[in-house]
């Protein structure tokens, strides 16, 4: 019985395996671009008709009639394009998670740098950004930054971006198409299961249940199949702004600017009139009209420079209000929407441009916004371009993952960091001094390339020796801690050594200043 009992696990479905069984790459992939671009109103236009330029009048436009649009979808993109805090916020996103330069390395199963795959995905990003097939003309494609502020300005508008990677007749890959989430449409597939898209641009459907076609979202609600924007929340702050802000230009032209008073001596006027006029209520009244109407023209259209001289029948006098003073309610009121705005567009008061407090509360609330920028654009990115290029690279046969990275947020000037490199740059070389990191890894961290040629394997050989230095702090929050925001002393966070400890000069010499 025993016996019988372990043959069940002597099964070869259920035996001990060290590693998964390769995965094939796909076998149906298109060979051209399924996709309409997405800015197209029509699946046919003309290519005898120009595209349309879309204008929305801002120099007189009331933003206000934005709320009216046909979805909430639209009625952030008419914000995002109108609004200051808003379009702030979104290019503030962009410009901090979207980072100068990125790494891109592909990785064996097992988590090993495969050097030949690595090489390869290198090229087809190259030829992604800078390489394009001249026989076709005008070279419609976009670079990774391109393809990225494209995906990333999704992300914040709509909460989920989406592309296709194009491959040529050839099925190889040829480029990053970003395609718009508003027209995608799910659909359920296989017994509700799953989800099969679609793009829908007027009124014909593309079928996107293909492995090239990628979509990411961002804090997706299981409980709803399309995502919802970031930016959503701010939509009823905003155009509680916009309309007090409205009103606060009515409030200053009406009743804070100093005004004319122009005042007709009814008596004298009348005296003044020709006799011919007197016994005629309707000539009379058309003869006051236009008297009126001359004299409000007269004093509207004055310039600062301009002297206005009358006749003792009208007198003149500027209506300055008094001492009205609203200044504290419309600071106050001010104060409430800034701070709805800055917390439903996820943005540090900072940032948009609000912020009164101090050095210290500044520099919190950007380290703060480093971590939401990251969060809702660098890493999705690195996300969207890994399963992208981890595709490219398998339909050359290799049975890889690709990781691709941006590198960190940080706010510093190079110049200001490079002490900072110098430090990381002595880590790196330890751990690849000690055998913990390969010659690969090491470079691609170093340089963001692989090894070039001619270069001498380190790895393990003991090359560096241990040159750390003991932690030493000021004993109040830690041994590696310089002070928290509430104990911030002056002390530069910078690194000691390099070329600051050369310049060090001698104790008890004093500075030689040669006259003539």
């Amino acid at each position: 019985m025993l016996q019988k009992f372990l043959s069940i696990f002597k099964r070869p479905e259920i035996s001990a395996a060290t590693q998964l069984p390769p995965v094939a790459p796909p076998k149906k992939v298109p060979n051209k671009q399924l996709s309409l671009a997405p800015y197209l109103k029509t699946a046919t236009p003309s290519e005898t008709s120009p595209l349309v330029l879309t204008d929305r009048q801002l120099a007189n436009k009331d933003t206000l009639d934005y709320r009216n649009g046909s979805s909430t979808r639209v009625v952030i993109r008419d914000l995002v394009a109108s609004t200051p805090d808003l379009s702030a916020a979104v290019n503030a996103a962009l410009r901090t998670g979207i980072t100068n330069s990125y790494t891109m390395i592909a990785r064996n199963m097992d988590g090993t740098v495969n050097v030949d795959a690595t090489k390869l995905a290198q090229q087809i990003a190259a030829r992604f950004s800078y390489v394009s097939d001249y026989s076709l003309g005008y070279a419609d494609r976009n670079s990774f930054r391109s393809c990225s502020e494209a995906l990333a300005r999704e992300i914040m508008l709509y909460g989920s971006c989406a592309c296709e990677l194009v491959l040529d007749k050839a099925r190889m890959p040829d480029r990053i198409q970003p395609l718009s989430v508003t027209n995608i449409k799910f659909y359920p597939s296989d017994n509700a299961k799953r989800l099969r898209p679609e793009q829908e641009i007027s009124g014909v459907k593309t079928d996107l249940d293909v492995p090239t076609f990628f979509y990411i979202s961002v804090d997706q609600d299981t409980l709803e199949p399309y995502s919802a924007s970031p930016l959503e929340p701010a939509i009823q702050a905003l155009l509680f702004s916009n309309e007090f802000i409205n009103d606060l230009r009515r409030v200053v032209k009406r009743a804070i600017h100093p005004r004319i008073n122009v005042t007709i001596n009814e008596e004298k006027f009348r005296k003044s009139i020709p006799q011919d006029y007197l016994h005629d209520n309707e000539k009379l009244t058309e003869y006051m009209a236009q008297v009126v109407s001359d004299i409000e023209n007269k004093v509207n259209g004055l310039e600062p420079e301009d002297a206005l001289i009358l006749f003792d029948t009208i007198g003149v006098e500027i209506i300055d209000h008094g001492n009205t003073n609203l200044s504290n309610e419309w600071t106050t009121l001010q104060n409430i929407t800034d701070s709805k705005v800055a917390t439903a567009t996820k943005t540090m008061p900072t940032i948009l441009g609000h912020g009164s407090a101090s050095a210290n509360i500044a520099s919190a609330e950007s380290m703060l916004y480093m971590k939401t920028a990251d969060g809702l654009v660098r890493q999705k990115l690195n996300e969207m371009y890994s399963r992208v290029m981890t595709l490219a690279v398998r339909l050359f046969g290799q049975d890889v993952y690709v990781e691709f990275c941006y590198e960190e947020i940080d706010l510093r000037p190079k110049n200001e960091t490079e002490s900072f490199t110098a430090m990381k740059q002595s880590r790196i070389l330890e751990l690849l001094s000690v055998g913990m990191i390969t010659d690969d890894e090491a470079c691609i961290s170093l340089t963001g390339n692989l090894p070039p040629v001619g270069y001498k394997p380190l790895m393990g050989t003991g090359f560096r020796p241990n040159t750390a230095v003991a932690p030493a702090g000021d004993g109040f929050n830690g041994a590696t801690n310089n002070g928290s925001t509430m104990n911030k002393n002056l002390k530069s966070d910078a690194p000691d050594g390099g070329a600051r400890g050369q310049n060090k000069k001698a104790e008890g010499l004093a500075d030689v200043i040669r006259l003539g």
